[in-house]
């Protein structure tokens, strides 16, 4: 059986409804109710609910457009190595965004297919947001950076042999042929 509430219960849930600092469910689920309950009450009785901005988040930038490609100029994977790392990262913090504020996609996508006749809008942006489809872009996400620095990487061992040879000949290298100087 459903609960019911009191009219100050109902006060209070107006007032934190409004203020839009808490989810919906988060707000259901403190007074032990359902969130379908309070999205209906608060169509119902006309309320009106603050649009939070993220407090933590720095503006976005875009980045600078990529150089022109040389077609004569030979291509070096380390280059396009570090800006695949950079275009994972970002893409990182966007999912971190995405997964910490869940609860309100979820509000907004409710929000915004309420009228909807067919529950099939509804039904694929909830799949965007949920966890299977966040699990899957991380593991997508973790194989491209793992395969960026396999491809950054010296191949094989000889390669790998032969660089490190060559970091020790260059501690030996000589600086040039000796100077004479004449000291008065």
């Amino acid at each position: 059986m459903a609960k019911r509430l009191d009219i100050d219960a109902w006060q209070r849930i107006e007032l934190e409804y409004c203020a839009g600092e808490d989810s919906i469910r988060e707000i259901a689920d403190r007074y032990e109710i359902s969130d379908t309950a309070i999205r209906k009450r608060a169509k119902a009785d006309g309320w009106v609910r603050k649009v939070r901005t993220p407090e933590k988040c720095e503006p976005v930038r875009s980045p600078p457009p990529p150089a022109p490609i040389d077609p004569e100029k030979p291509v070096d994977i380390a280059t396009i190595a570090d800006g695949g790392r950079g275009l994972v990262h970002r893409m990182l913090d966007e999912l971190d965004v995405i997964t910490s504020r869940r609860g309100e996609l979820e509000d907004m996508i409710i929000e915004a297919t309420d009228g909807d006749d067919e529950e099939a809008r509804r039904d694929s942006m909830m799949r965007a947001v949920s966890l299977p489809s966040r699990a899957n872009t991380m593991k997508t996400l973790a194989l491209a950076l793992k395969t960026l620095n396999e491809a950054a990487a010296p191949q094989g061992k000889k390669a790998a042999q032969q660089e490190r040879a060559n970091e020790i000949a260059n501690r030996f290298r000589g600086v040039g042929p000796p100077q004479l100087k004449a000291v008065k």
